[in-house]
């Protein structure tokens, strides 16, 4: 089949896949710019809001069948998006993948939910771990996916069990130890897509975790920058070391290139001014990169994904 006739098949077959399911949608040649915190990015060949667990698996088998690449969105907060888009399905979990339950000290949560919404209901049913997430806007599935973390918490000190789609559309279970859960990284990426997770939490009273909470955060924003576009911290701690103090120490905070800018807040940030593109933000990425290693002689390497790049 000629790779034109193809292309227009796996699009017409995938919305007849779509149309029973009404809390999907599905959309075609969207901008990611619009759907990505750095505000950056060209098109996606199709766009599909999942809310249905059904449906997902039914995409991870017809992916295979079309030779379709995919990408699990998230909530766009840790991603670079090409200039030129993806040539791909990107898939956002909503519907029965977004929503949260509590059984005594445990907290259920699909991979939908925010990291935001974590924090606060788990807060108001009186139990702590989950304090750091408040500041973190992605996703709980991308949050166990690079084991997010803050102040010395992460992910992977809560998590006891977890759902997943494997790539061929089966439905399986693992434990924290099968997912190998690492300083933001984990084996979950092995895997189509994350359903849901298990947390287990510690009994507290609900003024004091608020109060933690709400500290946490604040210190988040006096020392981070949440005016602009950004994707969160651009690169991973190396060990022993701090990103941002290592690029602080070298001078670069306020570096720009075109519209893209280390932030002058916190130097492991970089901002989008409004018009910055994929290419700005990777001559920075490279810049930073270089003039870490030449003056402190360590290496950086990059925390936020790539996709299309």
């Amino acid at each position: 089949m000629p790779v034109a006739e193809r292309l227009t098949t796996w699009k017409v077959e995938l919305a007849r896949l779509c149309q029973p399911y009404t809390n999907s949608k599905i959309c075609f040649d969207v901008p990611l710019s619009k759907q990505t915190y750095f505000g950056i990015g060209g098109r996606a060949s199709a766009y599909l809001e999942v809310g249905e667990i059904d449906l997902l698996v039914a995409v991870a088998r017809f992916k295979n069948d079309y030779r379709l690449d995919t990408f699990i969105l998230g909530r766009g907060s840790n991603l670079l998006v090409s200039d030129k888009g993806f040539d791909g399905l990107v898939i956002r979990l909503v519907g029965q993948l977004d929503w949260l339950t509590f059984e005594g000290t445990s907290a259920l949560a699909g991979a939908g939910v925010s990291q935001p919404k974590l924090s606060k209901a788990s807060a108001r049913q009186g139990l702590s771990g989950v304090e750091f997430a408040l500041g973190i806007p992605g996703s709980v599935g991308g949050g166990l996916m690079m084991n997010a973390g803050a102040w010395g918490s992460c992910f992977s000190d809560l998590v006891t069990q977890i759902r997943v789609v494997t790539e061929s559309g089966e439905i399986v279970e693992i434990s924290a130890d099968q997912a190998k859960f690492e300083y933001r990284q984990s084996c979950l990426d092995d895997y189509f897509c994350i359903i849901e997770a298990e947390m287990q939490l510690v009994e507290s009273e609900i003024d004091t975790v608020t109060q933690q909470m709400q500290q946490l955060y604040q210190q988040k924003m006096e020392t981070q920058p949440f005016v602009v576009g950004s994707a969160g911290c651009m690169f991973k701690n190396p060990e022993g070391h701090s990103a941002g103090r290592l690029i602080d120490l070298c001078s670069l905070k306020g570096t720009r290139i075109g519209d893209a800018e280390v932030s002058q807040i916190h130097g492991n940030f970089i901002v989008n001014h409004g018009n910055a593109s994929a290419k700005d933000i990777l001559d920075l990425v490279e810049l930073i990169q270089l003039e870490v290693k030449k003056q402190r002689s360590i290496d950086l390497h990059l925390e936020v994904k790539l996709l299309g790049l």
